[in-house]
Order: structure tokens, then sequence, then C-alpha cells
């Protein structure tokens, strides 16, 4: 259970944002490019093959019903003038430093979540009695005009509905969420929607019959409690609106370890395809070791098999690992090594064991 979880915890007496850049890998490129804006830009593992994975499309490639997670050719099947660019973390890291600063002009409490989003803990500026929309549309004016990109930001009582809703109105919208409004808005939708439950906790509780985040509501605390440990227990306060989780800005050494997990848009067998998204994740796992600073010296890798069940590997590595080539080396070891033959729709990487940088020689492998 995380130490941030607290389910006796006083709630929060003012809004929490949850900003959202949208599309902002490709934002990125295309705000260095202002000739890029209005054409379908998507990018990916490696632009020159066809089978490179999309890692993100921006909304005029989704128009035409582009996906993160398709490979080249079948988007350029889609769309012949699809422009296609390779990531480039440093680039991230330069525009996610700038949306950071503005964000934390706001409020003393900011929480990233990953280069592209955080939270803000807005009470210091404003209770729930103060109308929060003026202050949203100034931040968002203010990342669009320093920056070049668009947010979507999330408002509501605490940070999970903060971030539930600011999925609602993408791109450039502004999604408010008051606890009164919980039963009418977020009660109908599905319960995979809520942050942290994923297909197979989605697929459990539809075998119990829960199927919509309103339907978990309702539900036991204790009966969820027997069936889903503490992870039912936060799902559950989060359906009702009283998760109340504190904005925090974590410590470097609090992190046990760094993962990046990424969905298909199809069932894949092809080695080529699933080590081009093995990839994918290994880069955005370099790129967050190198912002916090860090260094690991054990990796995993996950995968989930079309039937639902997901399998891992590890393997402890004797020198420092962050560089996105030593990450992918092992990764890419591990899934050759597994045998794995059925078609796959997600793959992850995970380092652990972190540690801040050190000179010494390691002579033993943990």
């Amino acid at each position: 259970m995380s130490r941030h979880f607290d389910p006796f915890r006083q709630a929060s007496t003012g809004w929490i944002f949850h900003c959202d850049a949208d599309s902002f890998y490709a934002s990125c490129h295309i705000a260095e490019n202002a000739a890029l804006r209005d054409r379908p830009v998507v990018v990916a593992g490696d632009p020159k093959s066809r089978h490179g994975i999309i890692v993100t499309a921006n909304y005029v490639a989704r128009g035409l019903g582009i996906r993160t997670g398709m490979n080249l050719d079948a988007a350029r099947q889609l769309c012949p003038q699809l422009v296609a660019i390779r990531p480039d973390k440093a680039l991230y890291r330069r525009y996610s430093q700038s949306m950071q600063d503005i964000f934390s002009q706001y409020g003393a409490h900011l929480e990233p979540l990953s280069l592209d989003e955080a939270w803000i803990d807005m009470t210091e500026l404003m209770s729930f009695d103060d109308d929060p929309l003026p202050l949203a549309e100034e931040l968002q004016m203010r990342v669009r005009n320093m920056v070049g990109i668009s947010v979507s930001i999330g408002v509501s009582i605490n940070k999970m509905l903060a971030k539930q809703v600011s999925d609602w109105s993408k791109p450039e919208g502004i999604t408010l969420l008051r606890k009164q409004e919980i039963p009418d808005k977020l009660w109908p939708r599905p319960v995979s929607e809520l942050f942290g439950c994923g297909p197979v906790t989605a697929q459990k509780m539809a075998a119990l019959g829960i199927m919509t985040i309103g339907d978990l509501a309702k539900q036991n605390v204790a009966d969820v409690m027997h069936r889903f440990g503490w992870h039912g227990l936060a799902l559950r306060l989060r359906a009702t609106g009283d998760d109340n989780s504190p904005v925090v800005n974590p410590k470097p050494e609090d992190r046990r370890s760094v993962s990046a997990e990424h969905t298909a848009a199809y069932d894949m067998v092809n080695a080529e395809d699933i080590l081009g998204l093995i990839g994918q994740c290994a880069e955005e796992v370099s790129r967050h070791l190198d912002q916090l600073g860090l260094v690991g010296y054990r990796l995993g890798i996950k995968w989930r098999t079309r039937d639902f069940v997901t399998h891992t590997r590890q393997i402890a590595s004797y020198g420092a690992l962050h560089r996105v080539e030593d990450i992918f080396r092992l990764a890419s070891r591990l899934w050759l090594e597994s045998g794995e033959k059925q078609a796959i729709r997600l793959a992850g990487v995970s380092v652990s064991r972190l540690e801040h940088p050190s000179f010494q020689l390691r002579f033993w492998n943990y």
C-alpha cells in the first residue's frame, strides 16, 4: 500500500488541479516547428522502419484513426502523408521543466505524475467556496503562451477525481467535478476508468457484477476488502470521492522502482514489433531515471498474453542501469529467453534497487 494512501486522512479544504499535456511528445515537436501544426504527426520508435511503434499521435492524426501502439506500416496505410518523428527525450525534459516551473507558481504542493502531467494543490489559493475555473483558464493560457503546448485540466475535491476528469474534455479542456455531482457524472462510467483499476481487476469485478464506478461505490467495504485487499479499498474510496491522498512532491529516494508499460492496438506476435514496444518502454524508464537522478541494479519485464495472464521476469545487473541502451539490452535478453509463443497486447519494463549514482566499483551481484 502506498505510503501516501491513508483511508482516515482528513479531506482537503480546497480544489485540486490535475494538469495533463495534450499528446505531449508530438506537441513538443510541433512547438519546435510550427509548420507541423495542422499536419498528422506521430512520434515513433524508429520512423525509418515500417514496424516502428507509435508512441503518441497528435489530434489531427487521431482524427484519421491513428492510435498509440500502432506500427507505422498500419498508420501509413490510413494516412500516407503521416509525419513520423523519432523520440527526443532531451526535448521532452526541457518542455516538461518549463511546464513544471509554471505549475510551481500556483501551489506549494506540486506532485509530478510523469513528464506531461502533475497535480497541484490549490488549497492555499482558494477554498471550495471559490470558483476555480478562472484560475484554471489562466494556467492553461500561460502554458500555451509561454511553453507553446496545450494542457487539459481536471478540477475536483481530491487528486484522484481531478485526474479522473482531466481526460473528459480533451484537448485543452477544463472539467470541474464537485462532490455533489459524483453520483450523476462519475458513477455511470465504467469501473475500468478508475485510476489504478487495470484490466485484470476490472475483469474480476465484472464477474461479480461490478460494471460501473457506481456499482463499486455501493459495495460493502468489508466485501471489497475481502476480495481485493487494500487495493480494493483504495478503488472503493476513489469511487465515492473519499480518497484523500495528499498531493506531495516525492523525494527521489522514496521510489522503489521506475517503470513504463504500454498496450498495443492489436495482438502482437512478431518479435520485431514486441521488441519495438519494449524499446519504447526502455526509453521512458531511462528518461525518468535521468529526471530523478537515480540508477538501478535490477531490471524486470512484464507482458500480458491475449488470455489476460500477466508474466514477469527479472535479472540483476552488475552495472548501474540508467542508459537506454543498457536497459533495452537486458530487457530484450529477458524477453528472448522467455520463449513466449502466444500473442501479447501489453509489455512493460521496470528498473528497481534504486540508488544515487556512485563511482565505487561493484564487485558482487545483488
